[in-house]
């Protein structure tokens, strides 16, 4: 009889990760058998949930019903996310395809920016990520489940009136508590890499260019082996700083205080420049207005940026529930790149 682990494996089908089993197994499981493994002994299976129903694979992925066409129902759908092993404390959503419907367009002073179509994901003791609607893929979240076995967490689509876009494909990825590659506590969104982007939900969608409402939540970035500081530039997209395009902020020194009543981004100790240990350069907490930067001096184009030396490496979202009457609100796009730390010997 021939034994073999059940490592994660490539499917035939691109892009799209399995569990190496045996075809019985997977046939037992409710999976997909889409290529070989284990030098041809075992398949690739695939787990793929549509509609309401429960995760208990790791490596499944959760579609909207009749996937890939698109879904135009307004029926409720949940989908419980129950551990594979015992050794689990987290999961990861990966958003390979989101769109639903978004905030919905209004001028209204109050109760802006609000989803009309939402996304959430609950986990452990009430743990919840803020609602999710619009354009988002390529984003992802992820989400504590604790370290009893009965732990789970449970994703929740509620949906208001018909769509002729709204289409998902999301990718559940259990993480093992001694897992080198789990976020610390309170990450709901985790990068990395050394260089990359950051993205407020729903910056994708260029046409109504509208943020979310209720936003508070963080977004950390690894610090790597050599590198004591992070700088941070605008993405060249359209309006990839109209987070609160209605702020009178001049941006001067005072911006931490301004920045309190306003949607506005929190980094820990950032600054114009990156000097690691140079401590009489002004250090700031909070970015807001129309300005991307500390300095009133600092243009407010693409190529501006600023640094953060100050570990750990974290972007604090903030936004309200009122929307600015300015028409355009897309919300902020950051690239992001680590620097190598200063030998001085």
């Amino acid at each position: 009889m021939v034994t073999f682990k059940n490592d994660a494996c490539a499917s035939s089908d691109s892009g799209r990760n399995g569990t190496c089993y045996t075809s019985t197994e997977c046939q037992n499981k409710g999976g997909r058998a889409l290529g070989n493994c284990a030098a041809g002994f075992g398949v690739c299976c695939v787990f793929i949930i549509t509609g309401t129903g429960e995760v208990n694979q790791n490596c499944s992925y959760i579609q909207n019903p009749s996937f890939p066409s698109t879904y135009g129902d307004t029926t409720s759908l949940t989908y419980t996310i129950k551990k594979c092993s015992d050794e689990v404390c987290m999961v990861r959503l990966d958003f390979d395809s989101f769109t639903i419907r978004g905030p919905a367009a209004t001028n209204e002073v109050t109760d802006g920016h609000n989803c009309q179509d939402s996304f959430t994901v609950t986990g452990t003791s009430g743990l919840s990520s803020p609602t999710i609607c619009g354009m988002n893929s390529g984003q992802h979240v992820y989400m504590d489940m604790g370290h009893d076995s009965t732990n789970s967490a449970t994703v929740s689509f509620t949906f208001s009136g018909t769509s002729t876009t709204r289409q998902w494909d999301i990718k559940v990825t259990q993480i093992p508590c001694y897992a080198t590659n789990k976020p610390p506590g309170g990450c709901l969104q985790y990068h990395t890499d050394l260089a990359g982007r950051i993205k407020t939900f729903n910056f994708d969608d260029s046409s109504d260019q509208q943020h979310l409402a209720s936003q508070e939540y963080n977004i950390c970035i690894r610090q790597q082996a050599g590198y004591c500081c992070v700088e941070y530039s605008l993405c060249s997209d359209t309006n990839s700083w109209t987070l609160d395009a209605d702020a009178t902020t001049a941006n001067t020194a005072d911006l931490d205080t301004q920045c309190n009543a306003d949607d506005h981004l929190r980094i820990q100790g950032f600054s114009a420049e990156c000097n690691p240990g140079d401590f009489n350069i002004p250090l700031h907490t909070k970015l807001c207005g129309t300005q991307f930067g500390p300095s009133t001096t600092m243009a407010p184009g693409f190529n501006t940026k600023i640094c953060d030396c100050v570990p750990p490496f974290n972007i604090e979202v903030y936004t309200d529930a009122i929307q600015e009457a300015a028409s355009v609100s897309r919300g902020a796009c950051l690239e992001y790149n680590q620097v190598p730390c200063v030998n001085n010997n």
